[in-house]
């Protein structure tokens, strides 16, 4: 949702976006079960940094919990009583984002929200985000990285990838104070208020994470599952892979 932009520039429009949505339906329906409901923007995998959704204030489990009625209600008080429409871009590389919005989409028109699903194929989607004109809607898939990248590239003001344009400068100066903290239980102290901040301001509706399985052959060698390096960016895994060929053939292939 794009902060920036009416009515998303109202945070109880924002949180009741979130309570609209049944997450933990989609995590057991959509995803049945591969996946978990809360693992964005910290990942389980980053000890020391990520915090458990049972571990946060009730302000951010609310987010997590299903609750129409508590979002028809922050959507009266913002001054939306009958709902409101919105476009939302989405690529058409992306056949489970393709699934996935129309759902998301219905649990909105429960609460009087209709969206406009807008497909772009992936040039066009990616331009609109870099040069900061996309919908204000814009559902995307979002990578971790790190856990002071998975802050800074998307909550930082002015950012590539952010196309909530979320902005405040309070995380920009605790950002820029957690790059120089050289301690890092200090800088894991840092960055778990940061993460509380961000959620509980909720710039996106956030959805569960699901599981990404990669497999390989056993003669596919130097190779060890990773899917990119840094992004989206392959190359030099795959240049660094080669193929035992006399195990293949001794395989029958």
């Amino acid at each position: 949702m794009r902060n920036d932009t009416k009515p998303f520039d109202d945070v109880r429009v924002r949180r009741a976006l979130n309570m609209a949505v049944n997450k933990q339906e989609i995590l057991s329906s959509f995803y049945n079960g591969e996946g978990q409901l809360f693992a964005y923007p910290q990942h389980p995998d980053y000890i020391g940094y990520f915090e458990p959704l049972e571990q946060m204030p009730d302000s951010i489990k609310e987010l997590y919990t299903y609750n129409p009625k508590k979002a028809k209600a922050l959507l009266a008080e913002a001054g939306y009583p009958n709902g409101f429409s919105f476009k939302v871009q989405v690529c058409s590389c992306s056949p489970d984002h393709m699934d996935l919005l129309p759902l998301v989409a219905a649990y909105l028109e429960q609460v009087g929200v209709k969206i406009e699903i807008q497909p772009m194929e992936y040039g066009a989607f990616l331009s609109a985000m870099t040069t900061k004109t996309n919908a204000a809607g814009y559902f995307m898939l979002n990578g971790h990285t790190n856990p002071t990248t998975t802050l800074r590239k998307s909550f930082v003001t002015k950012q590539t990838w952010n196309p909530s344009q979320f902005s405040d400068p309070d995380i920009d100066r605790k950002m820029n104070e957690a790059y120089q903290e050289q301690d890092e239980g200090k800088r894991q102290a840092m960055l778990k208020e940061m993460t509380r901040s961000i959620i509980d301001k909720a710039p996106y509706i956030f959805l569960p994470v699901p599981y990404v399985y990669t497999a390989w052959w056993p003669w596919v060698k130097n190779y060890g599952g990773e899917l990119r390096a840094g992004a989206e960016r392959p190359g030099p895994i795959h240049a660094r892979i080669w193929i035992d060929q006399e195990m293949k053939k001794g395989m029958g292939y």
